[in-house]
């Protein structure tokens, strides 16, 4: 009986000592998280969408009369384009032929010029044809663009991707509405939505990580170059667009949406 006492004494001894070990272990294991996690995040994450500062919209301004017509549209939303590529081709055969009217009409009145007898009626028939060859100058300026050449609309950008095409084969082309627009590739940068509570964090200069959700293993390079001081309130969270440069060699597409980590050092 003795014996049996000893043996359940020495056992429940032995509890206490395994539960008072396992406290210690996890007691440990819960200190030692916090100051792993503190190591490993010296970034601050978040996420942001690839933008184009330089947005050109090409637009063809011409008087009633002169209206151009889309003849042929050979590129289509999110097409990457290069300098030089024919984007759309116009039938400008309204515009021509009143160039043509206008220039007939001055060749006329110079020939009737040359019969006047008066000085007086020399020089008002000489303002005549200044107006008239004004209006033709202007008419012309309206084609000298660097986006038009040889009856087409080209790629003016070495690297861009057309947006909002307006028009399709066989439309009449007005001034109120743009034909096309073209986000220049060489501009692009990154907005960044850090929440509030992590700007103190971020300041201009620092590095960034920026990763690409359609594609994590192209990761490119960045720096921090605006932080605007005003915070943006959506969805109930007050966040800050961050602006975050790229480097040149960078394959983002702009509205693409990326993951971001900002370094703290």
């Amino acid at each position: 009986m003795k014996k049996n006492r000893i043996i359940l004494v020495l056992g429940l001894a032995g509890v206490v000592v395994f539960s008072a070990g396992c406290g210690k272990a996890q007691d440990a294991s819960k200190e030692s998280k916090p100051v792993m996690a503190k190591e490993a995040k010296n970034v601050v994450e978040t996420s942001g969408v690839v933008k184009a500062s330089n947005i050109e919209n090409i637009v063809i301004d011409l008087p009633m009369g002169a209206q151009a017509k889309a003849s042929g549209i050979n590129v289509r939303d999110g097409q990457k384009v290069k300098k030089g590529e024919k984007l759309v081709e116009l039938d400008l055969s309204d515009y021509n032929t009143l160039v043509t009217q206008k220039q007939k009409t001055i060749d006329a009145d110079w020939t009737l010029r040359k019969d006047m007898i008066t000085t007086n009626q020399k020089n008002a028939q000489s303002l005549k044809i200044s107006a008239q060859q004004a209006e033709i100058d202007g008419l012309k300026a309206k084609l000298n663009r660097n986006y038009i050449s040889s009856g087409s609309i080209i790629c003016d950008m070495d690297n861009a991707v057309v947006s909002e095409v307006n028009y399709n084969k066989g439309d009449v082309i007005t001034a109120q509405q743009k034909v096309l627009s073209l986000m220049d590739l060489n501009s692009i940068y990154v907005v960044a939505n850090v929440d509030e509570e992590f700007i103190k964090d971020v300041e201009e200069g620092k590095s960034v990580t920026i990763i690409p959700k359609f594609d994590k293993s192209n990761k490119v390079t960045g720096k921090v170059t605006k932080i605007p001081s005003k915070a943006v309130k959506q969805n109930g969270e007050t966040t800050i667009p961050v602006e975050i440069s790229v480097d040149a060699s960078s394959k983002l597409l702009p509205d693409y949406s990326v993951d971001v980590e900002i370094s703290k050092n």
